[in-house]
C-alpha cells in the first residue's frame, strides 16, 4: 500500500511538470500563472571608511636641557618689630594754691636808678680843649646845683683819671692845662663824696686838635664839648 501511494504521487508530479513545460514551449502563459510581484532589494547601507594610519616614524628624542643654576638670593633683612610707644598720661591738672608762696631766688638785675642823667654830647671848637657842662636841680636846667663832684675817665665808670667839682653857679670844667683831658675819646659823670655814681656815664666825647673852621661847630670830634646832668 505504501509503495504504491508513492508510485501514484511520482506519476502525478511527472504528469505535472510535462504540462508546465508544454505551457511554457507554446508560449501561452499559464492561467493561473501568478506575475512575479517585483522585489525591491534593500539599499545596502556603505560601510564606513577607515583611513590608514601613516606608518610611524622614529623621531628623534630631545635631548635633555640643562636648567641655568640660580644663584642664591640674599634674603631680605628681617623688619624689626616696631614696638608701640605708650603716650603719656595727661598730667593733673594743677589747682592753684588760694595764697601762691612768693618766688625766692635772686631778682634779676635791673639798671641802675640814679638821680642825674646825662645830656647829649655837643662838640664846638674854641682856643683851648675843654669839656664843660652843669649840674642842674630839675630837668630843664632852671637850677643848678654847686658843690657837685664831676669825674672823668677814657671807659664808662672806668678808673677815674680827673674830677672837679660845680662852681657857686652849679657848672664844672675840664680843661687841657695841667692833667686836663688831652685828644681822645673821654667820658663823664656824677659821683658822690666816696666816688660812688650818682648818674649814667656819659656817651663818648670825641675831642681833637686842629679843628678851628666855623663849619665844624657842633660837630664831632673837635677840640671842645658841653655835656650837662640833670634830674629826670
Amino acid at each position: 500500500m505504501k509503495w504504491k501511494r508513492i508510485a501514484s504521487m511520482l506519476t502525478l508530479s511527472v504528469a505535472a511538470f510535462a504540462v508546465l513545460m508544454a505551457c511554457s514551449l507554446s508560449g501561452v502563459p499559464f492561467a493561473s500563472q501568478v506575475e512575479p510581484t517585483v522585489t525591491r532589494r534593500a539599499t545596502r547601507v556603505a560601510r564606513a571608511t577607515f583611513t590608514p594610519r601613516p606608518p610611524p616614524t622614529d623621531t628623534p628624542e630631545p635631548s635633555p636641557t640643562e636648567e641655568p643654576t640660580l644663584e642664591p638670593t640674599e634674603e631680605p633683612p628681617t623688619p624689626e618689630p616696631v614696638v608701640p610707644t605708650k603716650k603719656p598720661a595727661p598730667k593733673p591738672t594743677q589747682v592753684p594754691p588760694t595764697n601762691p608762696p612768693e618766688p625766692t631766688g635772686v631778682p634779676p638785675t635791673q639798671a641802675p636808678q640814679f638821680p642825674f642823667k646825662a645830656s647829649i654830647v655837643t662838640c664846638t671848637h674854641a682856643g683851648n680843649a675843654y669839656i664843660k657842662g652843669s649840674v642842674c636841680n630839675d630837668n630843664k636846667c632852671q637850677a643848678k646845683l654847686s658843690g657837685m663832684t664831676v669825674v672823668m675817665s677814657d671807659a664808662p665808670f672806668g678808673t677815674i683819671l680827673d674830677k672837679v667839682k660845680t662852681d657857686v653857679s652849679g657848672d664844672y670844667t675840664f680843661t687841657r692845662s695841667g692833667d686836663g683831658p688831652a685828644p681822645g675819646n673821654w667820658y663823664v659823670w656824677v659821683v658822690n663824696g666816696q666816688d660812688q655814681p650818682q648818674s649814667d656815664a656819659s656817651a663818648v666825647i670825641q675831642l681833637d686838635i686842629g679843628h678851628n673852621s666855623d663849619d665844624l661847630i657842633n660837630k664831632c670830634p673837635n677840640t671842645s664839648a658841653f655835656v650837662s646832668f640833670f634830674k629826670p
